[in-house]
C-alpha cells in the first residue's frame, strides 16, 4: 500500500538487552523478526534501544544477526546500555547507525531523538536545535508527527530532567505531536498527559508485568491505534483502527460525533473466516470484509449516546483460532473534549530504576 493516504504500520520490539546466543531474550527477538516478516510485514521496524546490555562487540554481532533476518526496512534508537562505557556512542554509531535522525512516510514526519548525551539522561542544544527545526519544518508542510525516543517520560522512580529536557518539554508541549513511542521502562504503559500520547514498550530482556513481545503502531490520517502483542498470544492479531481508543484521544478530533464507520485490522497466518463487533451490551453483529485486511461495519448515530461507549471485535479464522480486542471509544455529538491525564495500566513499583 504506497498510496499516500495508506496507511503506516510500525512494529516496536521491547528493549533486547543481548548479551549472549541461545537466552530467551534471542529466542522472542527472533520471534519478533518472524512475525514483522510472515505476520505483519509492517513499513519498518523501530528498535527502541538497550538493543545490547553491556556494548560489547559481541553483543553488537548478536545484535547484528537479528536485524539481517529482517525483510523489512528497520532504524534503532540508542539505549542507556548501548553506550556503556561510551558516551558518546561511538560504537553505537560504528555498529548500528547515527544516534538521531528523522524522515517522512506517508504524511508523518518520524523523528528518532538520542536522550543519552548526558548522564544519565539529557539532550545537547545542537540536538534540541535540530529537534526544534524538525518539528516546525514538520508542521509547516502539514505532516503528523511521531518521536521515537528511549527514555519514557513517566518513568516512576526516575526523574525525567537533564540538560535540554525542559527545551524538550517546551517544544512537545507547545507543537501538536501525535505520539512518543518510548522503552527503558521494562513495563508496558500507556500515558495522555491532557496533551501528547506517550508509550513504554514492555522489555523483551527483562521484562515487567507481563511476556515479553511489541507494540503493533497504525497511522493512517487522524487515526492512531496501537497495541501490545506477547509472545504468549495465539490466533489472530486484531486492531481497531478506528473509533480512536479513550486513552489515545488528545484532541475534539478524535471524539466520535455522529454516525461512523468501525474499522478493524486483522492479521492472520490462517485466512480469516468472520469477524465480529459489539458496542456495549447490544448483541454481536458481522462485519463486512474491505481491502487490505480491513474489516469495517456502519454505527448508526441513534445508538449512541453522549459518554464512554465500548467497542469489541472478535475475528475467527478457518482453523477456529480467534483473535480480539476491547477498547472504550468517546461520544459527544457536539464535539467538545479535553483529555483527562490518566495512564493505564497503573504501575506503582520496577525493580530496574
Amino acid at each position: 500500500m504506497n498510496a499516500p493516504n495508506a496507511p503506516v504500520v510500525v512494529v516496536i520490539p521491547g528493549d533486547l538487552h543481548l548479551t549472549e546466543p541461545g537466552l530467551e531474550n534471542v529466542r522472542v527477538a527472533h520471534w519478533v523478526v518472524d512475525q514483522a516478516n510472515a505476520l505483519i510485514q509492517p513499513d519498518f521496524v523501530q528498535f527502541i534501544g538497550d538493543n545490547v546490555q553491556n556494548a560489547r562487540e559481541s553483543e553488537f554481532d548478536l545484535f547484528d544477526t537479528i536485524r539481517a533476518r529482517l525483510l523489512r526496512p528497520h532504524f534503532a534508537l540508542v539505549g542507556d546500555h548501548d553506550v556503556k562505557d561510551d558516551p558518546a556512542a561511538e560504537r553505537f554509531r560504528a555498529r548500528v547507525s547515527e544516534s538521531h535522525g528523522s524522515f517522512s512516510l506517508r504524511g508523518f514526519r518520524f523523528i528518532l531523538l538520542n536522550t543519552l548525551q548526558a548522564h544519565p539522561l539529557g539532550i545537547s542544544d545542537a540536538q534540541i536545535r535540530w529537534f526544534r527545526g524538525e518539528v516546525d519544518q514538520a508542521l509547516e508542510k502539514n505532516e503528523r508527527i511521531v518521536i521515537f525516543q528511549h527514555h519514557y517520560p513517566f518513568q516512576i522512580w526516575e526523574t525525567f530532567d537533564g540538560p535540554g529536557i525542559s527545551d524538550w518539554r517546551e517544544i512537545v508541549q507547545t507543537r501538536r505531536i501525535e505520539a512518543i513511542l518510548c522503552g527503558h521502562t521494562h513495563y508496558w504503559q500507556v500515558a495522555n498527559d491532557g496533551r501528547n500520547v506517550a508509550i513504554a514498550t514492555r522489555s523483551i530482556g527483562d521484562p515487567e508485568g507481563g511476556a515479553p513481545g511489541y507494540t503493533l503502531l497504525h497511522l493512517q490520517g487522524a487515526d492512531l491505534a496501537v497495541r501490545y502483542r506477547s509472545i504468549d498470544e495465539r490466533g489472530p492479531l486484531v486492531l481497531i483502527t478506528h473509533p480512536r481508543e479513550t486513552l489515545l484521544a488528545t484532541a475534539p478530533c478524535h471524539v466520535v460525533k455522529s454516525g461512523f464507520v468501525a474499522r478493524a485490522r486483522v492479521w492472520s497466518r490462517a485466512r480469516v473466516e468472520r469477524v465480529q463487533y459489539r458496542i456495549d451490551e447490544a448483541a454481536s453483529s458481522e462485519m463486512e470484509r474491505d481491502a487490505d485486511g480491513f474489516w469495517i461495519a456502519a454505527i448508526e448515530a441513534l445508538s449512541l449516546t453522549k459518554g464512554e461507549h465500548r467497542i469489541d471485535v472478535r475475528a475467527i479464522d478457518q482453523v477456529g483460532a480467534e483473535g480480539r480486542q476491547r477498547q472504550g471509544f468517546l461520544v459527544d455529538p457536539t464535539g467538545r473534549y479535553t483529555a483527562v491525564p490518566c495512564a493505564r495500566p497503573v504501575v506503582t513499583s520496577t525493580k530496574f530504576c
